[in-house]
Order: structure tokens, then sequence, then C-alpha cells
């Protein structure tokens, strides 16, 4: 991860200029670069087909989605863009963003 120096951003303003950039995180305010190598990515893929194949034999009505944001609710200024999430599907009704942008906001988190 390489460190981008840049004016203090808060969430909304985050999401504003980059939510769609799945090359950026926010972490305290700070804008960081989360370009991942390759190595890493066929890490997370070969993971993510794992769980995906056991929720599918358990019949689990979870996803893995390919990207998403997360606000952790003790945070004011950090989006984290996790390598692998699962998500209870049933529960991202309650998620207020997530019809229209993958973004998870902290109280309302439903990741497992």
């Amino acid at each position: 991860m390489t460190y981008t120096p840049t004016q203090t951003l808060t969430f909304d303003e985050f999401l504003a200029q980059y939510g769609n950039d799945p090359r950026y995180e926010l972490i305290d305010g700070e804008l960081r670069d989360r370009y991942p190598t390759g190595p890493h990515e066929s890490v997370a893929g070969k993971l993510a087909g794992r769980l995906y194949g056991e929720i599918l034999r358990l019949d689990l009505n979870w996803t893995i989605p390919k990207s998403c944001l997360i606000r952790p609710s003790a945070t004011e200024a950090t989006a984290l863009c996790p390598d692998v999430i699962v998500l209870d599907e049933a529960k991202l009704t309650a998620e207020p963003l997530w019809e229209r942008e993958p973004v998870l906001r902290g109280r309302q988190l439903s990741w497992l």
C-alpha cells in the first residue's frame, strides 16, 4: 500500500470524489492508494471462490461482492475496501446506500 499525501477528507467527500475507484481507501481522513499486486489478487480470488462454494453447498442467502466500501462505526473519516467480505443478503436492505452504491455504514454493518 502506498501513501498518497493529500488534504484531509471526510467520509462523504471521499465517497463523492473516489467512491467509484476501488484503488483508494480513506484512513483517518487520508487518501491511501491500495492497488494490490497480482499474487495478492490471486489469493483473494481463490479465497472468495472457496467461500462461495461453501455458501452454495450450504444454500445460504449470503453474497461476496466484488468490491464494496466499509465505514467502521468507530470512525468518522475511514472507508475500507476489504479483499474479501461475506454479507448476509437479507440484512442488506437495512443498508441505506447499498442500492445506489456498494457502501456499508457504521451501525448498519451486516458483514459476517
